[in-house]
């Protein structure tokens, strides 16, 4: 991973496994050359989430912005966004998180936040990898090395959602943090705003033994059933650094992402009668509808909190950002997701409107979706997505994006896209329509057009 000609980024931040090429060696260069963006000053937060060996990279990680002049808090486990409230809070230089989020156990990862609180731009990682090559770094002297302090941030946490979201009573939930992070916030917090909370797979386990940390319906099931089986009127389900939050309605169903970002957006464009809103190209076109409905701008960009970030830099006017992996973000509050704060805003939109999520939902249009992978190796995706964007021919009446992969939408806002993982050796078909043949149409060409792609490239 040190080639310099290697991207070092990924969908967001930067992911791999200790036993290869996330490093203890890979971590401290990686902190040394974040010290160097910062130039050489001021204070970082470093937290981490509960996996095996996210312990270790922490430590590799504030070695290195130590050895280039930064102070380092280590705020120990937490979930991200409490160390992005905290950073708001403390007006610190930056921050840094080890973890894989969603991915499985064995790998982790680095997220670079600035003082706003948001990720690191397309921009910024550039810079960060130029600075990475060995003859652009280097250490300060000993009496110019960054001091390392420990520095307890979850009440500071607890009471700023408190702040936010204020009293919720007389709502039975059900939240499952999947053995992560937010095994110490979310059920507690909840029940510290008046919330009856039943809490599964609450023991904080870095091998996540209860479930997938990639909170989606195919891992949810024992969410499912719990909600039903507590007769709650809510659960939740967490990824390991608690930032996605995927919702399951009093009936048991788990409800995409995208379905709770389109009662977040209308809600938004409601109470402020207008606004930006800002979503990553595979968000469902429901949004789309929703903001012409309220003639609202709507921005969107690459998948990934780093593009969501720069557009929220640059569009100062925004006032929700989501994605349909389950983020939903308040830019006046923080520029990341936190399923706490998400769950704290639903909650409230329900006791407001007096409805069900199931109820709210049912205000909707319905929109069927459709997502599946292609397996494709890693270092195929970018030629294969190539491929794939020179064979698709436009056809009329459609609309074509390719700022992330290739997206093709129609006028009655049914949809393909076809981009490569951040994450995996794999290229992501989604489809989606009103109509549910159509939407199974779409899939077949997509998937296709995915197959197509990966032969070709794979002849060569």
């Amino acid at each position: 991973m040190e080639n310099s000609s290697r991207k070092l980024f990924g969908t967001s931040g930067i992911r791999g496994s200790v036993d290869d090429s996330l490093t203890p060696e890979f971590s401290a260069k990686a902190g040394l050359t974040f010290a160097a963006l910062l130039e050489n000053k001021g204070t970082v937060m470093v937290g981490r989430d509960v996996r095996l060996s996210s312990h270790t990279i922490q430590n590799a990680v504030m070695s290195g912005l130590s050895a280039g002049g930064v102070h380092v808090m280590d705020c120990g486990v937490i979930p991200t966004p409490c160390l992005l409230f905290a950073l708001k809070k403390l007006k610190f230089s930056g921050g840094v998180m080890v973890t894989g989020s969603h991915t499985p156990s064995p790998t982790t990862g680095l997220l670079f936040f600035l003082a706003d609180t948001g990720e690191m731009d397309e921009h910024g990682e550039l810079r960060f990898t130029k600075l990475f090559r060995p003859e652009t770094l280097r250490r300060m002297p000993w009496n110019q090395l960054g001091r390392i302090s420990t520095l307890e941030i979850l009440e500071t946490y607890v009471e700023q959602i408190e702040s936010e979201i204020g009293s919720i009573r007389d709502i039975r939930i059900v939240v499952d943090p999947g053995n992560g992070a937010a095994c110490s916030t979310l059920g507690p917090v909840l029940e510290r705003l008046g919330c009856d909370v039943v809490t599964i797979n609450g023991e904080a386990n870095g091998a996540f033994p209860s479930r997938s940390p990639y909170p989606q319906p195919s891992t949810l099931g024992q969410l499912s059933s719990t909600v039903k089986d507590m007769k709650a009127d809510l659960g939740v389900g967490t990824d390991s650094d608690g930032d996605r939050a995927i919702f399951v309605s009093q009936t048991g169903r788990v409800l995409w992402g995208d379905t709770t970002c389109a009662i977040f957006v209308k809600t938004e464009l409601k109470q402020h009668h207008g606004g930006r809103i800002i979503v990553t190209v595979n968000t469902s076109n429901l949004i789309s509808r929703i903001c012409h409905e309220y003639e609202a701008p709507l921005t969107v960009t690459k998948v990934g909190p780093p593009a969501m970030a720069e557009a929220l830099r640059n569009h100062t006017d925004a006032i929700f950002a989501t994605e349909e992996s389950g983020k939903y973000i308040w830019p006046k509050i923080l520029m990341y997701g936190d399923a706490l704060l998400a769950t704290g805003k639903l909650i409230k939109i329900m006791k407001k409107e007096g409805k069900s999520l199931e109820g709210l939902q049912s205000e909707l249009p319905l929109f069927h979706q459709f997502k599946t992978t292609i397996p494709c190796d890693e270092g195929l995706k970018a030629c294969a997505l190539q491929v794939a964007l020179q064979t698709w021919h436009a056809k009329e009446n459609c609309e074509v994006t390719t700022i992330d992969g290739l997206k093709v939408s129609y006028p009655d806002y049914s949809s393909f896209l076809l981009r490569a993982s951040g994450t995996e050796p794999a290229l992501r078909c989604y489809s989606e329509s009103q109509d549910a043949d159509e939407a199974h149409k779409l899939m077949d060409v997509v998937t296709a057009l995915a197959h197509t792609a990966v032969s070709k490239v794979g002849e060569k």
